[in-house]
């Protein structure tokens, strides 16, 4: 096993030093998706409008509709059990990455933002537009 300075790691550390970037707090209306080629993305979400929240305390808040459209795109047509929502949480890594954690685990993915319009960017290629409410 090699040594590894703890000058290094510390300045790793800080490096990688998780936030919450302020831009982000607020609530945000999904504009639309498009493919790894640049073509939107016209599925059962496409111009639906769903609202996403980030709070300041790092709580990710999703739209109700949101998540009984995708039960229903999973084939269950069950009412939505909001008892069952998982809880979300987020915190960001120097103004570019984004974490997501829930129970089930966390993903990281790129953010960055055009004027009011909040793009994130997944590792297949897509991305996602989000517009800022007023």
């Amino acid at each position: 096993m090699k040594f590894v300075p703890f000058s290094l790691l510390f300045f790793l550390f800080i490096i990688q030093k998780a936030e919450r970037d302020p831009r982000l707090v607020g609530k945000w209306t999904m504009l639309f998706s498009k493919d790894a080629n640049g073509e939107i993305i016209q599925d059962e979400f496409y111009a639906k409008s769903y609202v996403e929240t980030y709070t300041k305390e790092g709580k990710l808040i999703l739209d109700p509709q949101y998540l009984r459209d995708d039960l229903k795109r999973n084939g269950i047509t069950e009412p939505l059990d909001y008892s069952l929502i998982p809880s979300f949480s987020w915190k960001t890594f120097n103004s570019e990455t984004i974490e997501i954690t829930t129970s089930e685990g966390s993903s990281q993915n790129r953010y960055g933002f055009s004027g009011d319009t909040l793009i994130f960017g997944y590792s297949n290629g897509h991305l996602r537009y989000l517009l800022r409410r007023k």
